[in-house]
């Protein structure tokens, strides 16, 4: 039954048998199987009335009490009140009891543990556990009462509890930038409470923490990324600035693109990358932490319709509306709103003679008028004078 549903149940205890003790260093067995040696922690699950209530409005459970029996007895040497915990996040309850069993006047033997539900009608005890047995130790063994924790990517806090003998000291120490100890060690059963960062990266982690010699594995999982759908923008023309007609990419969370190349950049003709780094509003949503994520698209720019360019000459100069392409300087290419004629000139530098143009120019004249309807390239070429030995 879950805590969002309550069902009151009639003055009489009513309690259902609790399901039998298990060990978590062993699966329950038979009273004539092997019996488990020194076990750390009792996992039960709760009544199936953990959280009915009753008609007088009291809650049909109100404890649970833990007892320890020589095998086959029929009363506790060794009660604990284990209060009314909640249930873990897999249904189970459990309760480490290493660190009391040092203070117990154990006799010899065979051991046996019953759980025992509560309530204003009376006790309801589950069936014997499993057998066990303990065995006097005068050495310091740490006991740790988890070897495994594991951590959403968002991080947390957690804290694993230590069991020992009093006056047996212990360090606690971890070589992970991502988690922070509370504590440095102790003297006899303790905590050692602990923060797990979160997890920025797209790749999951593990690490583990060193507490008397016994290790604790951290694993923690990795930060979601975000999905990015972007449109194939259409083919600009050659001067169209950078706009939101290429820059719309769409992200799965909120959150902000940045560009690259920015908008209004003005991109010559051919095949360019565009980059978008998106980058999350908030970088845990839902309970689910996202990180930054790229995605990249091709662009096409067209050239001009009614652009002309100049390959750069050597040893002269053309000039023209909008050009300087040479020796004595460096635009060599213009750009003009509607078809027209362009007058041309090509200058050669001092001991340089002009000899002819390519491309859609042509003729021997350095003079010449070019009619700029479309894409146009044209080439001025020079060749040097030389001079007669002598006289």
């Amino acid at each position: 039954m879950t805590p969002s549903r309550t069902r009151r149940r009639s003055a009489s205890l009513g309690l259902a048998a609790l399901l039998g003790i298990t060990f978590t260093l062993a699966f329950a067995a038979t009273l004539s199987a092997q019996a488990l040696n020194d076990p750390r922690i009792a996992e039960f699950d709760p009544s199936p009335d953990h959280w009915a209530v009753l008609d007088s409005g009291q809650p049909a459970v109100s404890r649970y009490e833990f007892g320890v029996y020589l095998l086959g007895a029929s009363a506790p040497f060794a009660t604990v009140d284990l209060g009314k915990p909640s249930p873990q996040y897999d249904g189970k309850l459990r309760y480490e009891f290493a660190s009391n069993v040092a203070g117990w006047p154990l006799p010899g033997g065979t051991y046996e543990a019953r759980v025992s539900a509560i309530g204003p009608g009376g006790a309801a005890p589950s069936a014997p556990s499993n057998p066990f047995t303990f065995t006097i130790d005068s050495t310091c063994t740490i006991y740790l009462s988890a070897t495994i924790a594991g951590f959403e990517a968002w991080g947390g806090s957690d804290a694993v509890n230590v069991s020992t003998r009093t006056g047996c000291g212990w360090a606690a120490t971890t070589a992970l930038p991502w988690v922070t100890l509370q504590t440095a060690g102790g003297s006899g059963s303790g905590t050692v409470p602990f923060v797990v960062q979160a997890n920025s990266s797209s790749f999951s982690r593990t690490g583990t923490i060193t507490i008397g010699g016994q290790a604790l594995t951290l694993q923690q999982a990795a930060s979601m990324v975000p999905t990015i759908s972007w449109t194939t923008p259409a083919t600009i023309t050659q001067g169209t600035p950078l706009g939101a007609m290429q820059m719309n990419a769409v992200a799965s969370v909120p959150g902000a693109f940045a560009y690259s190349p920015a908008a209004g950049t003005v991109l010559a003709a051919g095949t360019h990358t565009l980059t978008a780094t998106f980058t999350p509003a908030e970088t845990t949503l839902h309970t689910t932490r996202y990180t930054t994520a790229t995605a990249y698209m091709s662009l096409t720019v067209s050239p001009a319709p009614y652009q002309l360019t100049i390959s750069r000459p050597s040893g002269g100069t053309v000039q023209g509306p909008g050009i300087n392409c040479g020796t004595k300087g460096k635009q060599c290419s213009v750009t003009m709103p509607a078809a027209l004629w362009l007058g041309l000139q090509a200058t050669p530098d001092p001991g340089y003679t002009f000899t002819g143009w390519t491309g859609h120019c042509s003729g021997a004249q350095p003079g010449y008028a070019l009619a700029l309807d479309g894409p146009r390239t044209c080439s001025a070429t020079f060749a040097q004078v030389r001079r007669r030995n002598g006289g």
